[in-house]
């Protein structure tokens, strides 16, 4: 009898090291493989979620305070990332409330971290309300404590994809020319240029562009952007004649940033913007980014504007209605609400929207559910797998 239970056990046992060895994650995610690109709606801040093809997984920017249980119900609903895979790599672009305020409660929601917590190095004092859900969650994940993100670091996404950091807190990797005193926060924030083979995307949080008369730009902010674009160029990581594909339209559509200078030198066919009505009186985004340098063709575009206009702006949710003494808010890109873009890197990008927006009128996603965008490289040779979708896909 004794023999026999000291059998069961052994079995018992073995069973128990097989599943050490070979557990059974009923709710393991699988990447797509791709590149993906997601711009989560959680009202005027930012949130962007970048998987890479071998699936790692960073996330920029949280929103504000109560904001995070949006991002948390996206990763777990949208894309099918339970809790317990967790994020490798957080970036909080700058200490601004509506991109870190959300933190805590992605981490409340059993998300862990699980490479590196980054920041910009900004010396902003840290408030009570940065450290409770911001600082103090991220010094308990398994990443640890937020660290300062050093220009010209690589973070690999697998397939060749990759993460460059070209700016943070005010240096340019590799710039040597004078750059101005990055007073305002928004001009701290990280500049991340995101490359997969014929792909290529900027993502910049609030950074500036500053005053510009021809195109009526009003802004305290300083130029980081035209000196990033160059640095681009010098370093051979951008083309000077083709640009990036997808342009990330920084601080919300604000005049700060996006200047016809910067604009003439990216030369993006496609524009993302993060933004909501609950903003206050900003206005975002500005009618004298939208349109007279993004969009249109003819009078009502600023003449220093040399780029072709953007195949498309798509928006996370609309802006708050309204003119200030510096602009009116514009209602003339795509509103789709969480906005996916997942693209091989070799021939195309592809983009569709959620529906969920709280503005009350949307874009609806074209017959197969997504715009289809040629990549700058092969335009010529797949414009025609392209060309229905972009044609369905116009208002």
């Amino acid at each position: 009898m004794i023999a026999h239970i000291f059998r069961i056990i052994s079995v018992f046992l073995a069973c128990v090291s097989g599943l050490a060895l070979f557990p059974f994650r009923a709710d393991a995610y699988t990447p797509s493989g791709q590149l993906e690109i997601h711009y989560i709606n959680i009202g005027q801040g930012g949130s962007t979620l970048i998987i890479g093809p071998n699936g790692t997984r960073i996330l920029y920017d949280f929103g504000n305070v109560g904001r995070g249980s949006a991002i948390a119900s996206y990763l777990n609903d949208a894309v099918g990332l339970k809790p317990s895979e967790g994020i490798h790599y957080t970036i909080v672009s700058h200490r601004d409330q509506d991109h870190y305020g959300g933190f805590a409660q992605v981490i409340d929601a059993g998300y862990d971290i699980k490479v590196a917590n980054y920041d910009s190095g900004s010396k902003k004092p840290a408030s009570n309300r940065m450290n409770d859900v911001w600082l103090d969650k991220a010094a308990q994940t398994t990443a640890g404590a937020v660290t300062p993100i050093s220009v010209g670091m690589r973070i690999p996404l697998g397939e060749g994809a990759e993460v460059r950091v070209i700016a943070a807190n005010g240096k340019i990797f590799e710039y040597t020319e004078k750059l101005p005193f990055a007073r305002n926060e928004n001009d701290r924030s990280i500049s991340l240029y995101i490359k997969y083979r014929n792909f290529d995307y900027i993502l910049d949080g609030d950074i500036g562009a500053g005053a510009e008369k021809c195109t009526a730009h009003q802004t305290s902010q300083k130029d980081f952007q035209v000196p990033i674009a160059k640095a681009l160029m010098r370093l051979g990581w951008m083309s000077p004649k083709t640009g990036v594909d997808v342009l990330h339209i920084a601080h919300h559509g604000s005049e700060s940033s996006t200047s016809a200078k910067y604009y003439n030198l990216m030369k993006p066919e496609v524009g993302l913007v993060s933004v909501g009505k609950n903003q206050g009186t900003f206005r975002h985004p500005r009618v004298d980014v939208v349109e007279k340098i993004l969009l249109t063709e003819g009078e009502e575009r600023a003449g220093c504007v040399k780029a072709p206009p953007l195949k498309a702006l798509f928006q996370t949710d609309g802006g708050l209605a309204g003119t200030s003494s510096t602009g009116a808010t514009s209602f003339a890109g795509k509103i789709i609400g969480d906005i996916k873009l997942v693209t091989n890197g070799v021939s195309n990008y592809r983009i569709s929207g959620s529906g969920h927006v709280e503005h009350q009128t949307f874009t609806e996603n074209p017959e197969g559910g997504s715009w289809c965008f040629p990549l700058d490289e092969v335009a010529n040779e797949v414009q025609g797998t392209c060309a229905i979708t972009l044609t369905q896909g116009r208002d």
